[in-house]
């Protein structure tokens, strides 16, 4: 048999409320914290995608100019871009949505897909207008110039500047521009 010592408590296992509330606080809070992290990921991931997609749009713009230069020569214009299309543009869309303007006005690019014919995401995009994949707003600004007396159009400086997505509006879209610069030499 046991005895009790009435003078003294029994101890028992097991935590006190303070303590599962002071446990659940610090379980919140780093909830909270953690939580808080997923919009600035997600806003890091969208300016990654759009600074690749940037990238490849440019790469493109000066691909194309650098082609029409050395074809035509030095009388070549942005309007001789049209025919060197990329493969990876839709062929089910009017040749219309893929031209370059040039002149320092705002005009907006719609990227549609053609995935290089190999039927994974192609679609007859003719009455489909409204879904693009990627657009880019962009001012294109092309300046010829005299090089040791050859003549104008020797060598032709292009200044890019691209917003990512669609701008409507009047001015210079807001938000900073990812700018790119080439000089294009003409094939003599």
């Amino acid at each position: 048999m046991t005895k009790r010592n009435p003078g003294r408590r029994e101890l028992r296992a097991g935590y006190s409320l303070v303590e599962v509330t002071l446990a659940l606080l610090v379980v919140a809070i780093g909830l909270t914290a953690t939580f808080a992290l997923f919009p600035e990921g997600l806003r890091a991931a969208r300016a990654a995608v759009d600074d690749t997609e940037i990238g490849m749009f440019a790469e493109y713009v000066f691909t194309t100019m650098d082609l029409a230069a050395g074809k035509v020569g030095a009388d070549w214009d942005v309007i001789d871009t049209d025919e060197f299309r990329s493969l990876m543009l839709s062929r089910h869309v009017s040749a219309s949505n893929f031209e370059l303007r040039d002149g320092g006005g705002v005009e907006v690019f719609y990227w549609y897909p053609d995935y290089y014919g190999l039927q994974t995401g192609d679609y007859a995009a003719s009455g489909l207008q409204g879904f693009w994949t990627s657009a880019f707003t962009y001012t294109l600004d092309i300046r010829l110039s005299e090089w040791k007396n050859y003549g104008k159009g020797v060598t032709t400086y292009a200044l890019l500047k691209v917003w990512p997505g669609k701008y409507e509006g009047t001015g210079t879209p807001k938000g900073d521009p990812r700018i790119f610069y080439r000089e294009i030499l003409p094939l003599r």
